[in-house]
């Protein structure tokens, strides 16, 4: 939905994906009371979350405990086509203990907290939007842009197969005249 690559997210945090105005509202829902200790600035926000917030058992209530369920409304950065680069996600799920973590952590008395969530855009895609993703397909071609391949969406789309396209000549005959110099120059 946000138009990131899995590589380009891992190992960084979450909330350098979240808006500045929803940072603290996703941060409350990482605490099981809701009411974590108050950060002022991002830079704070961003500081607490880099060393995890370990809990005594005798603190939390149980895992199965309505407590422990989440659903709330964030927005994050979305790189696909959105005109306030942030898109409104839906998450659902529920805050759940880790146990392996006591061991690593050195601290066998304490617990800590992961938040587990299914995110869904608020507002669906458009039927604009489902039919352009249905005409998406990819080519490989020479430098020149002579055809080289095509993916089994391209042959359906474009109604030629893949020897047929290698042998019509430049690519430069499926673009169309206004992205002409757009495709020459990249």
């Amino acid at each position: 939905y946000l138009g990131f690559h899995q590589s380009d997210v891992v190992h960084q945090s979450v909330f350098e994906l979240i808006h500045t105005d929803d940072r603290e509202l996703f941060r409350q829902q990482l605490h099981f009371a809701l009411n974590p200790s108050s950060a002022g600035a991002d830079e704070d926000i961003l500081q607490s979350c880099v060393d995890p917030l370990m809990y005594n058992p005798d603190q939390l209530p149980p895992e199965n405990s309505s407590f422990m369920e989440r659903s709330f409304v964030c927005r994050f950065r979305c790189l696909l086509d959105n005109s306030s680069g942030f898109l409104a996600l839906k998450f659902q799920g529920r805050l759940k203990y880790l146990h392996g973590q006591r061991v690593l952590n050195g601290n066998n008395n304490k617990l800590q907290l992961a938040l587990f969530t299914i995110a869904m855009p608020v507002q669906p895609p458009t039927i604009v939007e489902i039919r352009a993703k249905m005409l998406l397909f990819q080519t490989k071609h020479k430098l020149d842009f002579t055809p080289l391949g095509v993916d089994s969406r391209g042959k359906i789309i474009l109604g030629y197969s893949e020897t047929e396209l290698c042998m019509k000549g430049s690519g430069y005959q499926f673009i169309h005249a206004a992205d002409m110099m757009y495709c020459a120059d990249n």
